[in-house]
């Protein structure tokens, strides 16, 4: 029986849920690129008004995972014009786009925020929806949907039922369901390494990295510092993070590194996620169509490499430096590679190919505390660390 969404998803408070949606009957509807990146570029809009973060995605040719956090306590904060304006710039009404007005698009707007101002309880559920998964779904697929159907010459059904919504519950979890997603397109043998997973979060954190080193070389020439501990000082934050309104809250972007009740808690470095991700994805499964060659660079390597090649025509100081970066990672691959944990990612993503039961990730401890928030004696998760 179909669990009910409000006992997996705790809408009062902050946490993180890997979403699963699949395509009618499983078919390739999703195989033209220009759709995949459509739903890239709506995932961006979408964060500029919910307080939702985008974590991590992957969007194959028949499905789509998004890694996503909920931040109820953002919305909280908001004021009741800012959240009646988020939510009309989410679903203008049809009097916006009305033809033969003699008002203008912006007092257009305004009337409609006004109008959704004077019902406290269509404020309520605006309120409440800026933090919902299932109204982030709704805005993010539905016009989708409508569109590719259109396109098609087709009526009916474009997603195959509900959305799935699995609970993360601590940090090697979350680290755990990140680098399963951002690895489909390679074990599906669409990208062959991380740079090539054009259609998946890894891609963009990669280029976060690329523009990290670069900006790490120049840096420390100007000042004389050393270059990799401003490279380790970059933090793995959300793909598209969500847009809060306040200026002190410009490192609540990253991944949260205090424990908080139901929040898992990661303080990796961008550099260390994207190595461990490009490590995981070179194992060779039998499950799996594919996996990252020997031949291919390690990720962190080829970013290194892309900068040094970026800065030829810069100063010597930053070349040398870029140089001296490359140098230093090459003699610390070895050891970070035995720091590695492989097994979880396989035992993971199998779990997740497999698994009919269960709606989340954690240790038995963070499992207990989840079965006891929801009112169950026990709980079978998905994935369990040990």
């Amino acid at each position: 029986m179909a669990r009910k969404r409000s006992d997996i998803v705790d809408a009062a408070h902050s946490g993180v849920y890997h979403c699963i949606s699949r395509c009618v009957r499983r078919e390739s509807l999703l195989i033209d690129p220009k759709r995949r990146a459509l739903i890239a570029a709506r995932l961006e809009f979408l964060v500029q008004h919910f307080a939702i973060d985008v974590l991590a995605f992957c969007a194959m040719e028949n499905h789509l995972h998004l890694l996503l956090r909920t931040r109820p306590e953002v919305v909280a904060a908001w004021s009741d014009y800012e959240v009646a304006l988020r939510r009309v710039a989410l679903i203008a009404s049809h009097r916006i786009h009305q033809k033969g007005t003699n008002t203008d698009a912006q007092a257009a707007l305004e009337l409609e925020v006004a109008m959704l101002m004077k019902s406290p309880e269509r404020l309520r559920t605006a309120r409440s929806d800026l933090s919902s998964l299932s109204f982030f779904h709704k805005i993010l697929k539905e016009p989708c949907a409508k569109k590719w159907n259109r396109e098609d010459g087709v009526t009916g059904h474009f997603w195959e039922g509900r959305f799935k919504s699995l609970r993360v519950l601590d940090r090697r979890a979350l680290e755990t369901v990140a680098t399963y997603v951002e690895l489909n397109e390679i074990h599906a043998g669409v990208a062959t390494s991380i740079p090539s997973s054009i259609m998946s979060s890894a891609r963009i954190q990669w280029q976060r990295l690329c523009d990290g080193v670069k900006r790490a070389c120049i840096d420390g020439a100007a000042t004389q510092d050393d270059p990799r501990k401003r490279l380790l000082e970059l933090c793995w934050e959300p793909v598209f993070p969500c847009k809060t309104r306040c200026s002190d809250e410009s490192h609540s972007d990253t991944i949260p590194s205090t424990p908080t009740e139901g929040n898992p808690v990661s303080t990796r470095s961008l550099l260390q996620h994207l190595y461990r991700v490009d490590q995981a994805g070179r194992c060779a499964r039998p499950d799996k169509a594919a996996w990252i060659r020997e031949s291919e660079p390690d990720a962190v390597a080829d970013a290194i490499a892309c900068a040094h090649a970026a800065l030829l025509r810069g100063s010597h100081a930053a070349q040398f430096a870029a140089h001296s970066l490359a140098r230093w990672w090459s003699e610390l691959q070895e050891e970070r590679s035995s720091q590695l944990h492989p097994h979880s990612i396989e035992d993971c993503a199998l779990s997740i190919v497999s698994a009919t039961r269960g709606s989340c990730y954690g240790s038995k401890e963070s499992v207990a505390r989840e079965a006891a928030r929801r009112g169950q004696h026990r709980m079978l998760p998905v994935w369990s660390s040990v």
